[in-house]
């Protein structure tokens, strides 16, 4: 057993009036366990790295010059860890009573888990999907054309986002939001670091899935719980974060699945987009002024333009981005 019972990993940009606040919740709820913090900004502008130096001595500082990504700073940040549980962990989170005893007790009684994840919750106590089916083209067309909002429950036209406010539970998922997710050491250690290749997004649905061919299981614990403010990072920034995230889905379905499947995915999503694009353009004159049906629109058609821009896919960038 490692003399570090839990290493905890957040990747920083940005936010440190919520990391602050992040980190002084894991100081509150460590329990009896051993933990160190480790953090990786990624070239913040609002003195985070100060902030770190001046209030928190003991956490480990990884001060990058540019922003290298979620998953490269995520993967710094790992090189470094010594727990016998590696905790990615969003800065903009704050940890609840017991959660991470629970997800580490979980791994220390279940050898085949690679990784173990909490229920989350917006600051409203509205509960976040944080657990997740692995995505597929027929999953792609059932959220293209809006069946999974016509029938949540059933499971075959679900768009792949497991029923968490039903799970009472610990329940078996394909893979779990890296806002928080605890991975086993010799899983990270057998499956390998997150694919630097995502940016943002989508590299802990690649990470899971990798972990699921080397025969290991995820799992959500919905009475372990934290709190995060979604999105923080990104400020007023909607569309950059659905263009960053259909990205990297695209991403993925060229890398796990084939060039062939990325296409058609691509082209799923853009005829999905360009049809939802074009009804608000009809529907416009009957909103009036409605500033956020007008972002909606021109958002679908950006969508549209990136999914159809095929030098983009997995197979001819692979060189440039892995």
């Amino acid at each position: 057993m490692a003399e570090m019972d839990l290493s905890i990993c957040i990747v920083s940009y940005n936010c440190r009036d919520l990391l602050a606040a992040c980190l002084d919740s894991i100081e509150a709820h460590r329990g009896d366990m051993a933990v160190e913090i480790i953090v990786t900004d990624n070239a913040s502008s609002d003195g985070t790295v100060e902030m770190l130096r001046q209030r928190s001595p003991a956490v480990t500082v990884i001060a990058n010059e540019e922003n290298a990504g979620f998953a490269a700073g995520t993967n710094q940040a790992m090189s470094l860890a010594t727990g016998e549980t590696l905790v990615m962990l969003n800065p903009d989170t704050q940890i609840a009573t017991g959660a991470l005893e629970s997800l580490v007790g979980f791994l220390r009684e279940r050898p085949e888990v690679a990784a173990a994840g909490p229920s989350v919750v917006d600051p409203d106590g509205s509960l976040q999907t944080t657990a997740h089916s692995f995505p597929t083209l027929l999953r792609t067309v059932v959220t293209q054309v809006g069946l999974h909002r016509i029938l949540p429950r059933y499971g075959l036209l679900h768009n792949g986002s497991a029923s968490c406010a039903a799970t009472t539970g610990p329940r078996q998922v394909d893979w779990l939001s890296g806002v928080c997710m605890a991975i086993r050491r010799a899983a990270w250690e057998r499956v390998g670091p997150l694919d630097e290749g995502f940016f943002m997004y989508s590299e802990d649905v690649d990470w899971c899935y990798r972990a699921s061919l080397e025969g290991y299981e995820c799992w959500y614990l919905p009475e372990a719980r934290i709190m995060h403010h979604e999105g923080a990072s990104w400020g007023d920034a909607p569309r950059e974060r659905i263009l960053a995230a259909h990205r990297a889905g695209f991403r993925f379905f060229g890398k796990n699945y084939g060039h062939c499947a990325e296409v058609t995915q691509r082209v799923l999503v853009a005829l999905g987009a360009l049809a939802r694009g074009t009804a608000w353009t009809i529907l416009g004159p009957a909103v009036e002024d409605r500033d956020d049906l007008v972002t909606s629109f021109e958002t679908h058609f950006r969508v549209a333009e990136l999914a159809m821009e095929m030098k983009e896919t997995h197979r001819r960038s692979e060189g440039r981005v892995s």
